[in-house]
């Protein structure tokens, strides 16, 4: 399946039409599927200052990871203490959830309003490297390239601001053209 036809099926959607819309595949293997969570995470327990915690009022973003030019799935499940359950490609929280969490595989990430938290806060909390030359389990000597709405970001990839309706993509390797915005469901981007 496609990004665009899993978002599609997740509740949210690429602007079709848009020139930044084309159906990438996922690349092969387990790398580009990492796992959602590690043992600490299952467990609940404080990563630094992020505690996992009842869930709360959360704004969306929309996360798109890239190696080589195939999609890396940013998987349901990350945030998400046991226990759970899963629901088709989904994860239903029935415990604690940290500050940022995804509950399904669309790269929708929920953060919990009134934190100021970073992209590096993400990827603690997922367990997975982020470096100026790193991205999960790639790795290259180029850097990994970072776009916020569409514009190339200048500066530390840790440092992404994770605001409402940010449309954050991340490239390592071959170019893919990053979308500007992210429709969410409801029709807010």
């Amino acid at each position: 399946m496609s990004l665009l036809a899993l978002a599609a099926a997740l509740g949210g959607v690429l602007v079709p039409g848009h020139p930044s819309v084309q159906p990438w595949p996922i690349g092969p293997g387990p790398a580009y599927r990492p796992a959602a969570t590690f043992a600490a995470v299952k467990a609940g327990e404080p990563l630094g200052a992020l505690r996992c915690g009842p869930p709360g009022a959360v704004f969306a973003l929309h996360l798109e990871l890239f190696a080589e030019r195939r999609v890396v799935v940013v998987p349901a499940g990350i945030g998400v203490a046991s226990p759970s359950l899963q629901v088709g490609a989904s994860v239903l929280a029935r415990g604690c959830t940290y500050p940022l969490s995804t509950l399904n595989p669309a790269g929708i990430v929920e953060v919990r309003r009134g934190m100021s938290l970073r992209l590096a806060d993400l990827f603690t909390i997922w367990g997975q490297p982020l470096g100026a030359r790193r991205l999960a389990s790639f790795h290259s000597s180029e850097p990994v390239r970072a776009y916020v709405g569409g514009h190339l970001f200048r500066g530390p990839l840790a440092s992404i601001p994770l605001t409402p309706h940010a449309e954050i993509v991340l490239e390592l390797g071959g170019y893919v053209p990053p979308h500007p915005f992210f429709l969410f469901a409801g029709g807010s981007s």
